[in-house]
C-alpha cells in the first residue's frame, strides 16, 4: 500500500442514506455536513433518531466527513442498531485557515445542526425526525480532540463522548523538528510545510482572498499530515497566547465535561499521537472532576487499531454500553 494514497472503500455506507447539506461559506468555498441514517428509516414514519455528532480525523490538516481510512465502522453500527442519525461535518484545515477558525466552523455547525437542520430534514427526509435532546459526540484522533473540545463547550447539551486516539492540543514548551517514526513511514523531507506555506502566500497574493480548504484527502495532502506528525510541527501552527485549543487547560480552568461520562479508546503502540496523551488526559480528569464517569481503554495496537473492531466486541462494548444507555435515555 501507497502510503499517500490510502484505499477507501465506500461500500461501507451501502445500508444508510446519505445527506449532504451546505452549513457555511467562506469566500465562496462551500463547507458542507453529511447526514446519515439507516435505510430501513426511510420507508416508514420513524421516533425521533438519537445523534452521533461525529468528527472527521486527519490532523486538522487533511480527510474529509466520510474519507472511510477516517471513519470508525464501529460508529456504524452503533448508529445502525439504534437507529440513529450520524452527522458529520466537514471544517476548515489547517495550515491554511487556523485552529481558531475551526473551532468558529464547529460552532456555526452546532448553532446550524440545530437551527436549521431539522427543517431541512423535513423536507428532504419527512420519514426522519432527529431528536437533538440525545446528542453524543465522537470522533478519531484530530476528530476525537474535536469531539472532547465539544463536549467541554456543550456539556448541557451533550449526553456523552467518545473520542478516539484524540489529541489533545500540542505541548507549547516543544519546539518540534527532531523527526520521528510515523507508520513506518520514511521520513520525510522536514521543510515540507514551510515549502506548503509559501504555495499559500503565492496563491493568496494571486487570488486576493485567503485560501480556504475543507475537503482534502489526496495524496499530496496526506503526506503532508504526516510530514508535520513526523516532524512534530503542529505546535507551529496552533496559537500560544489562547487557552481555548488546549483540553488540559480548559480543564483547569473549569470547563467540564458533560455528566453522562466521556469514553476514550487508545492503541497502546501508537505512532501518531502517543498513548501518553490519553494518560495525562485521565490524569488531569481525576485530579479536577474525580466523579465524571471518565474511562479511558488502551489495547494493543496502533493508530486506527479500531477500524477492526466490533461493537459489541468485549472490550469496546462493556467501555461505551452504559454511556449508550444514558445517550439514548
Amino acid at each position: 500500500m501507497e502510503p499517500f494514497n490510502l484505499p477507501t472503500n465506500t461500500s461501507v455506507f451501502d445500508n444508510f442514506v446519505v445527506l449532504t447539506f451546505i452549513y457555511k461559506t467562506i469566500h465562496d468555498h462551500e463547507i458542507t455536513t453529511d447526514v446519515l441514517y439507516p435505510k430501513h428509516l426511510a420507508e416508514n414514519s420513524s421516533p425521533s433518531c438519537p445523534v452521533i455528532l461525529r468528527y472527521h480525523g486527519g490532523g486538522l490538516v487533511a480527510g474529509s466527513s466520510l474519507y472511510t481510512p477516517f471513519f470508525n465502522p464501529w460508529y456504524l453500527e452503533l448508529c445502525h442498531e439504534h437507529s440513529a442519525m450520524i452527522v458529520s461535518p466537514n471544517y476548515r484545515l489547517i495550515p491554511e485557515s487556523s485552529v481558531l477558525e475551526i473551532f468558529d466552523d464547529i460552532e456555526d455547525h452546532w448553532r446550524w445542526m440545530h437551527h436549521s437542520l431539522p427543517t431541512l430534514l423535513s423536507v428532504r427526509a419527512p420519514t426522519v425526525h432527529i431528536d437533538l435532546s440525545r446528542i453524543m459526540t465522537a470522533g478519531d484522533s484530530a476528530g476525537g480532540y474535536l469531539s472532547l473540545h465539544m463536549g467541554l463547550s456543550h456539556p448541557n447539551e451533550i449526553k456523552v463522548v467518545n473520542a478516539v486516539y484524540p489529541m489533545t492540543g500540542p505541548d507549547p514548551t516543544n519546539p518540534g523538528g527532531t523527526g520521528r517514526s510515523v507508520f513506518n513511514i520514511p521520513l520525510l523531507p522536514r521543510d515540507i510545510l514551510e515549502r506548503h506555506m509559501e504555495q499559500i502566500k503565492a496563491r493568496e497574493e494571486e487570488q486576493q482572498h485567503p485560501v480556504v480548504l475543507s475537503a482534502e484527502t489526496g495524496p499530496e495532502r496526506l503526506q503532508l499530515m504526516f510530514a508535520i506528525c513526523q516532524w512534530e510541527q503542529i505546535g507551529r501552527l496552533f496559537p500560544q497566547n489562547v487557552d481555548l485549543p488546549y483540553l488540559l487547560k480548559r480543564l483547569e480552568n473549569g470547563d467540564r465535561f458533560p455528566r453522562g461520562g466521556v469514553s476514550v479508546f487508545h492503541g497502546r503502540h501508537d505512532s501518531v499521537v502517543p498513548v501518553q496523551v490519553s494518560y495525562d488526559l485521565t490524569r488531569k480528569v481525576q485530579e479536577v472532576d474525580p466523579n465524571l464517569d471518565f474511562r479511558l481503554v488502551v489495547q494493543d495496537g496502533e493508530h486506527g487499531f479500531d477500524h477492526q473492531a466490533k461493537l459489541h466486541d468485549k472490550w469496546l462494548w462493556e467501555a461505551v454500553r452504559d454511556h449508550i444507555k444514558c445517550w439514548l435515555e
